[in-house]
């Protein structure tokens, strides 16, 4: 679904799931449009720093799971949306075996302007959290 003004998501739940998928696919597209403006440069600059994260030694996952666990609204204009985050890795010589991390969940506050925007994200920490990898030591 398109907002008329062609900026932010649909539903706060769109919202968390296009930054999501930004994260997963390692590609910024698509993801300044639901970043709230007054907060964009900071959120930008998180997720910027989660994805460098994922990055560290070897610990990107092929793929995030995402389930949308709960969307509550705390007036017309808010709403907070906690989602189930689970990291996926393939086995990298082929042999189709993947392992899952555990299901984790993060948070996210979004407002509605022309379309709902994420005004924060609580995300769970990759390193120390989903990812307890040497690459990680030092960050926890």
């Amino acid at each position: 679904m398109t907002v008329e003004a062609g900026k932010g998501a649909a539903t706060p739940s769109a919202a968390a799931d296009e930054y999501l998928l930004a994260l997963s696919y390692d590609s910024e597209d698509g993801l300044l449009a639901v970043l709230d403006d007054d907060q964009g440069d900071d959120l930008i600059a998180q997720w910027r720093a989660y994805r460098g994260e994922m990055r560290r030694g070897d610990t990107r996952p092929s793929k995030l799971e995402v389930s949308i666990n709960s969307t509550s609204y705390t007036d017309e204009q808010h709403a907070v949306v906690e989602v189930s985050v689970q990291p996926i890795w393939w086995d990298k010589n082929g042999g189709g075996m993947s392992y899952a991390g555990d299901q984790q969940t993060w948070t996210f506050h979004a407002r509605r302007d022309s379309g709902w925007q994420i005004e924060r994200v609580n995300p769970y920490p990759w390193c120390g959290g989903h990812v307890n990898a040497p690459a990680c030591e030092g960050k926890r």
